[in-house]
């Protein structure tokens, strides 16, 4: 069995407002004070049990694909999300 992914990146409970109250099924990641991307455990349909992961980031020009998707384990699903950020880092010459 492989090693659990260490993210790189600060993982905390999502949190919408001051109502919201942050669960472990509903994660944000941060690199200083933006957003690099969110994982959202399914309760429900076809991918239940699966993490949503949604890759975000600095509002640039040069997007790519994917910037979502499922994964089996909230590691993995952080993962994609971390690789998609550096991807758009480097794609638009940003330095961290």
């Amino acid at each position: 069995m492989s090693e659990a992914y260490h993210p790189k990146y600060k993982w905390r409970r999502t949190k919408i407002d001051e109502r919201d109250v942050p669960t472990d099924n509903d994660w944000s990641g941060y690199d200083g004070k933006v957003v690099v991307g969110r994982i959202q455990l399914q309760a429900h349909g076809l991918k239940q049990d699966f993490w949503l992961w949604s890759g975000h980031g600095h509002n640039v020009a040069k997007r790519h694909l994917p910037h979502q998707g499922y994964e089996a384990e909230g590691r993995e699903a952080m993962r994609k999300v971390e690789e998609y950020y550096d991807r758009l880092l480097e794609n638009n010459e940003i330095r961290r």
